[in-house]
């Protein structure tokens, strides 16, 4: 344990060294240092930290010190971006990255909210804007980028919709402001490819205690995405609060988790609340009027002045922003407006977040849902109560089922209006089903039981446009399977190493090569269709087969995404991304052999050889901040592939200029099984670890429980988590 300060002497010493400098008045750094002295931060032997309170504002006050402690730059990036205030230090690039977020939420209007919300609800926000200032005063040698101050007001500011989630590009909004609206009016429509993106995701099970060993509900959180961009953590306040696992950094509530009574998990969907419009706009006068119902409306506007760092300067520009009733105009296509309608709750978006952490039973979780006001995601369930449940989305406009609502529609006509939002019980879902296990692998709700579910077909096709993703398949085959089942075989089950697509898309490329193996352009890969001929479409780091087989769907997905009709859509794109939409009808057979032969090729060129197995090429490395991919430092062999290919254990790793093998960038992040008995038992693991010190232990000691499938046990309990305590401090200690 470090030696702590006097409380007087530390408070002296704050305010000499960082007070002023700060704009922190001496009031502030007293009352600060004194609510830290009410949190107990304890260090397990993971490295993951334990934050105990009398309360739950105190809990955020821990929660936020210890996020900056690790990850402050990636905290403070989270703010900047949701300021709108990143050109601020990167530069003019990122300017209509600011006026993106500007259009939909600004500081006046978060701070409307702030003072609109709860009380319980502000002082969480006023903890999360301490936690995140009181590390700044005790940690001077940190210099933030932008930000020497957090305000409560910028929790709220929770709710701003991606671009690309959209179904638009960065392109057509930069376009479209990036000069005069009238000029916009007469364009000819802006690029709109989209660059290929790997897809993410998430896998989501629960299984009854009717398939448990213990007669116990578990459930399986494994989110995929960026890593390093959440850590493990457990809080614990007197006020009914002891939630363990992964918050997003920069926000307070823990995304993906459990308590001790029930636990939750997030895969994302593609049945969301934003909807693009499409409007007949003209000049009029000084302005803009559009067509709504044959009579003309006037489009509002509102100035917008963000500023941008240019060399040494700090300049601005000033955007005027369009609004409709729908919501603002963000893109120009065949000479008409588009207008994105989106949900607006980020109160009641950061009430529920904190609210489900604190259920403590299904009746308690679901009035929680009730509010419906989370956008995009899904929710699998699972409780001590022997309960399992999934619902598919949660916000969901009443929509009028005759439009096609993954492309604009028409903004003229009240046809095409929200008719409010459907309530929980409306939406796809499953509660306790009678084969004893849910699942979501960002898939169709229609297989989430395992049959094809033709109640749930009769749901309008705007709650469906979710494909069924290999992932899924996998998923489903393996939990059918699934008997007397402990943590260890969900952990080896969410690991399983078929390969669906695999199975799907190998056959038919062998049978190609027969097709054309006397073209003596392709004569020489007679070695290669051996290799994959003998193939149980399992990966394993020695196999060439794997190796062969990723890099030719890779291709696969590249070139389906390439015959989407423009503009993609969201829903279109990550429908072949995720390997749900792929297909190979419209490639003759040369065409496919074609692709391996480039796959040989570019093997060859690399390694000398076509024979390169996939652990060779597929490799975990964890650089520090700031640092390339490094074929020459240390680095570990992984078995897993992209999702794409129906790996369970999604790892999506790429070449850089400077390397020959593939790093991973993406896929497991924070998984965690659960047990929801008497007494809760939880595994759990992190990529690489929970330090972002490269000279720490923790940095990597979970690398080979991450590749592997070997997860640590928790500690959930104080008494184990004592026990097993590596620090225990203080904020500011």
């Amino acid at each position: 344990m470090l030696h702590r300060f006097i409380f007087p002497t530390l408070i002296g010493f704050l305010v000499q060294s960082f007070a002023f400098a700060q704009n922190f008045s001496t009031e502030e750094v007293a009352k600060l240092q004194q609510q830290a002295n009410q949190i107990t931060i304890v260090k397990d032997k993971w490295g993951v930290p334990h934050v105990y309170t009398k309360t739950d504002a105190d809990a955020v006050f821990g929660m936020m010190y210890v996020q900056c402690e690790e990850f402050f730059a990636k905290v403070e990036n989270s703010l900047i971006v949701r300021l709108g205030r990143q050109a601020e230090v990167n530069g003019e690039s990122d300017l209509y990255q600011d006026l993106w977020a500007r259009t939909f939420i600004d500081p006046t209007k978060a701070l409307q909210l702030y003072h609109r919300s709860p009380k319980w609800l502000r002082k969480l926000c006023d903890a999360y804007a301490a936690g995140i200032n009181f590390y700044l005063i005790s940690h001077p040698q940190i210099k933030p980028r932008l930000l020497t101050r957090v305000e409560p007001w910028m929790a709220l500011m929770n709710n701003i919709p991606s671009i690309a989630n959209s179904n638009l590009t960065e392109a057509e909004f930069r376009t479209f402001y990036g000069k005069d609206a009238s000029v916009s009016l007469a364009s000819v429509n802006p690029s709109l490819e989209h660059d290929f993106q790997q897809a993410g995701g998430s896998n989501g099970w629960a299984i009854a205690p009717s398939r448990t060993q213990n007669k116990n509900a578990i459930l399986l959180i494994n989110p995929h995405s960026e890593f390093y961009g959440r850590i493990e953590i457990h809080l614990v306040s007197e006020e009914g609060l002891n939630s363990y696992g992964a918050p997003f950094l920069g926000q307070f509530n823990i995304f993906q988790g459990f308590n001790e009574h029930l636990g939750w998990m997030h895969p994302v969907t593609l049945s969301d609340g934003k909807d693009l419009y499409a409007e007949a706009v003209t000049r009029k006068g000084n302005g803009y009027v559009y067509q709504y119902e044959g009579k003309s409306k006037a489009v509002d506007s509102s100035k917008v002045t963000l500023k941008y760092k240019k060399g040494e300067e700090l300049l601005s520009k000033t955007f005027t922003i369009y609004h409709t009733h729908h919501g603002p105009v963000v893109a120009v296509r065949n000479k008409k407006w588009i207008s994105l309608k989106s949900q607006e709750s980020n109160i009641d978006l950061l009430a529920v977040n904190w609210q489900k952490m604190k259920a403590k039973n299904l009746t308690q979780f679901t009035k929680v849902l009730n509010k419906c006001v989370m956008v995009g995601n899904n929710i699998v369930y699972a409780d001590r109560d022997g309960n399992i449940g999934y619902w598919h989305g949660n916000f969901v406009p009443k929509r009028n089922p005759s439009y096609d609502w993954k492309r604009q529609v028409d903004g003229s006509t009240r046809d095409t209006e929200w008719q409010g939002t459907h309530a929980l019980e409306e939406l796809p879902h499953y509660i306790n089903p009678a084969n004893g296990w849910v699942q979501n692998c960002n898939s169709t709700p229609l297989y989430a039981a395992g049959k094809f579910d033709s109640v749930m077909n009769q749901k309008p096709l705007y709650m469906l446009p979710d494909g069924n993703t290999p992932r899924a398949v996998n998923a489903v085959r393996v939990l059918s399977q699934l008997q007397n089942a402990t943590l260890d075989d969900v952990i080896k089950a969410a690991h399983d190493p078929y390969l669906p697509n695999a199975a799907r898309f190998i056959p038919p490329l062998i049978s190609s090569f027969e097709k054309v193996k006397n073209d003596t352009v392709f004569a020489s890969l007679a070695g290669v269709i051996k290799t994959l001929s003998a193939w149980d479409y399992r990966t394993d780091t020695s196999s060439v087969a794997t190796t062969l087989a990723v890099l030719w769907t890779e291709r696969l997905v590249q070139i389906n995404v390439a015959k989407l009709p423009r503009p993609i859509t969201n829903e279109e794109q990550y429908s072949v991304t995720n390997g749900s939409n792929l297909s190979v009808d419209f490639l003759s057979p040369a065409e496919q052999v074609k692709m391996l032969s480039q796959v040989v090729m570019d093997l060859r060129k690399d390694f000398g050889t076509w024979e390169v197995s996939w652990g060779k090429i597929n490799r975990f490395q964890r650089p520090a901040e700031g640092k390339p991919f490094s074929d020459t430092e240390k680095s570990w062999a992984v078995p897993a592939t992209p999702g794409y290919m129906g790996s369970l254990n999604a790892y999506v790793s790429r070449k850089s200029p400077q390397t020959k093998a593939r790093y991973g960038v993406t896929g497991n992040t924070f998984v965690a099984a659960v047990e929801f008995g008497k007494t809760l038992k939880a595994k759990t693991v992190l990529t690489g670890g929970a330090s972002t010190d490269s000279t720490s232990i923790h940095y990597t000691d979970q690398v080979n429980g991450y590749i592997h499938a070997q997860f640590k046990e928790i500690f959930f309990y104080k008494k184990d988590v004592l026990a097993n305590a590596e620090r225990t401090y203080k904020p500011g200690e």
